[in-house]
């Protein structure tokens, strides 16, 4: 007997199946019911370790042109066999330095842990792209194969990547949208909506909630996908966080990444989704108006009476042009020396943050 990190392994004899390059390449790894049944053969030595609860597993197995493709993976401790759990697929970033499917399912733990997620992590091989051909058919036979492994809630599967990780978020997630709850993309390596060309349509109904320093090229990287994401009809929340750059090490990173799942999950588990198109004005604590609003104009903001809370609007280039402070149920803003546009409308108090479109014409 051989051991899978943490799973024991019984090899069989490989005879009895035809495993060849070409039927891997054939069945393409695209879903349904033929790749359940190559993944049974090809996992059939796999010894069901779901009762192991509290698991770090670092495993491979033959995928295409690759014998020994790597993956992660963390069980928490909550985990029951026979009671369905929501699982969470995380990208890792670029950096082959410092990330890996290994790194980062540990840099995730502590997170995975306390959201009791089982958490998935492919491997982007030598390169580190986790969005390579390969890489991309890869993340569809790992999430198979949890399926037949463990007991997921298939309504309750999510996404989340940082950096290059975050890029494959959108990608991958808007290409298999179907597959998906929710989606967290952290400081995503993009260069505007150029990646999401074409795909950013399957975005409606979705929840998001963006994650990004606010030295992290927002005019580039946040404010155009959050732009794209409203206007595709999606449910969009976010957090900008003050001085931090492009980094997965920011000041209280496992609450921020909480409650940016938790928000996710709920509005993925709380709402038909024939009705999720318009969430965004049920969702919202705040109520801007008017919108739009005439240049040198008024903005009123009404909302929960909750204590001291900010407001910031940002433009397309990711600059902040002007704050406020208040602390009462209405507030009124007096737009002074702003061009016409668009601008993100920022809103913090004690109960988290919350972002707006706002014209200005």
């Amino acid at each position: 007997m051989r051991f899978l990190g943490a799973i024991p392994v019984t090899p069989v004899p490989t005879m009895a199946y035809d495993l060849s390059e070409e039927n891997l390449l054939l069945l393409n790894f695209k879903g349904g019911p033929p790749l359940k049944h190559l993944l049974i053969l090809l996992l059939i030595t796999l010894v069901h370790g779901s009762a192991l609860a509290q698991e770090r597993i670092d495993g491979t197995f033959p995928f295409q042109s690759d014998p020994a493709k790597k993956y992660s993976l963390y069980i928490p401790s909550t985990y029951e066999e026979g009671t369905e759990h929501r699982m969470m697929i995380g990208f890792h970033p670029l950096n082959t330095a410092r990330w890996d499917a290994e790194s980062w399912c540990d840099t995730l733990i502590v997170f995975a842990e306390e959201n009791d997620l089982l958490l998935a992590c492919p491997d982007g091989g030598p390169d580190g792209r986790v969005d390579d051909p390969i890489d991309v058919a890869f993340t569809t036979a790992l999430m198979d194969s949890m399926e037949l492994w463990y007991d997921v809630d298939l309504d309750k599967v999510y996404a989340m990547g940082f950096s290059w990780g975050g890029r494959a978020t959108y990608t991958y997630g808007l290409n298999h949208v179907e597959r998906f709850g929710g989606f967290v993309p952290i400081g995503a390596a993009i260069n505007g909506t150029n990646e999401v060309g074409g795909i950013i349509q399957n975005a409606a109904g979705k929840p998001y909630y963006l994650v990004h320093g606010a030295n992290d090229s927002p005019g580039t990287r946040y404010f155009p996908i959050l732009q794209a994401l409203q206007d595709n009809d999606a449910i969009v929340n976010s957090i900008l966080m003050p001085g931090v750059g492009h980094t997965i090490d920011f000041p209280n990173r496992n609450a921020i990444l909480a409650d940016a799942f938790q928000w996710v999950d709920s509005v993925n588990c709380a709402v038909d989704p024939s009705s999720i198109p318009a969430l965004p004005t049920v969702l919202s604590r705040f109520a801007a108006t008017p919108n739009p609003v005439s240049i040198g104009g008024e903005l009123r903001l009404r909302g929960p009476d909750v204590g001291p809370a900010t407001a910031e609007l940002w433009n397309v280039a990711g600059k902040r042009v002007t704050a406020w402070s208040f602390d009462e149920a209405e507030a009124h803003f007096r737009l002074r020396d702003l061009p016409a546009g668009t601008y993100l409308l920022r809103i913090e108090d004690r109960q988290g943050v919350e972002t707006q479109k706002i014209t200005v014409r």
